[in-house]
């Protein structure tokens, strides 16, 4: 019994936080744009134009003021370099549903 109410608090939890994200996409990173600080600074695009997070747009963003700004870059940069695949996670510019796609998390697999 006890087991069985941690199972469902964990798969509780973990639902949960998938929820949080308007998009997760795997694949490797096709193109790299920069621009200003804070005009869409650092603009991912991977192999195929996925949807970045639901809306249509197939590029995700981090800009300059972001924290970890400068991991989030070297790491894209890398999995570039090396055509590894990676996982962004986005979410809709505030929270707008046509809003353009802020990274949040990566992994680099």
């Amino acid at each position: 019994m006890k087991k069985q109410i941690i199972y469902t608090i964990l798969i509780l939890l973990l639902s949960s936080t998938a929820v949080a994200w308007d998009g997760v996409v795997s694949g490797t990173v096709s193109k790299i744009h920069v621009a200003h600080g804070a005009n869409y600074a650092f603009r991912v695009y991977l192999d195929g134009s996925p949807e970045m997070c639901g809306n249509g747009h197939n590029w995700a963003y981090i800009n300059e003021a972001d924290s970890n700004y400068q991991v989030f870059v070297s790491t894209l940069l890398s999995a570039k370099a090396m055509s590894s695949d990676i996982t962004i996670y986005s979410n809709r510019q505030n929270g707008d549903p046509s809003g353009y796609c802020k990274i949040g998390y990566v992994i680099f697999n």
